[in-house]
């Protein structure tokens, strides 16, 4: 965040006190906001799924101080759920194949106008609690069993705000979206499991291409997950 962002962004907490409904949920530690925050209970497609409920106003204030406040905070709770979610992930996967996780991207343009990109926080944080399990563990050589993998999937153009869009404009929109970087691929992840993640699945259009786009490159068993929907 550049330095002009961040003074406004403090004039904006002067002027406008953050919400209670996001004071609370950023007062929680990882481990209360993962046993109280509500969890998804639909998806809208099958290649991916979610933590926690959109509908839940602390669900929405988390994401929100997130993606656009860079709150560190909610970084640390979003990416302690979506590396709690990968850990069951990697249970039920063979014990030589890690899980890579791809943060969702972003265009030049959206990175310019935000300095940065919220998924790529979540992927930080979510190295770091991998980081701190290997770290405790009893073993003498813990190897990561959660791989971040940046870069590998890029964003072929730009799209307006999906946000501003009814839903079939969105499914429409979202189709041919995304590329793989094919100079950041590894011929291993192919025979891996690969989740892509996101903030927040609405109609599912965008995560589905995302997915797609990564089938179609031979990463077959690609997924979608996200901290809400």
């Amino acid at each position: 965040m550049t330095p002009i962002r961040a003074l406004f962004s403090v004039l904006l907490d002067s002027l406008f006190p953050v919400p209670a409904a996001e004071a609370a949920v950023l007062a929680l530690s990882q481990q209360e906001a993962l046993k109280s925050l509500p969890r998804a209970k639909q998806f809208p497609t099958a290649e991916a799924c979610s933590v926690f409920a959109y509908k839940d106003e602390r669900v929405r204030r988390l994401v929100w101080a997130l993606k656009y406040k860079k709150s560190m905070k909610a970084a640390r709770i979003s990416g302690f759920a979506i590396w709690r979610q990968l850990a069951l992930f990697s249970m039920a996967a063979p014990a030589d194949r890690p899980i890579f996780v791809i943060p969702m991207p972003v265009t030049d343009k959206r990175r310019r106008e935000r300095g940065y990109n919220q998924c790529e926080l979540l992927a930080d944080a979510v190295e770091r609690f991998e980081a701190e399990r290997i770290s405790a563990s009893d073993m003498i050589s813990a190897d990561p069993r959660i791989m971040i993998v940046r870069d590998l999937l890029i964003r072929a153009r730009h799209k307006s705000r999906q946000t501003l869009k009814g839903r079939e404009e969105r499914l429409e929109s979202a189709k041919g979206i995304f590329a793989v970087n094919e100079k950041a691929a590894e011929q291993a992840m192919k025979e891996g499991l690969v989740i892509v993640i996101d903030d927040v699945v609405t109609t599912g259009s965008t995560m589905r291409d995302a997915v797609e786009t990564m089938r179609r490159a031979g990463y077959i068993n690609t997924f979608g997950l996200s901290i809400a929907h």
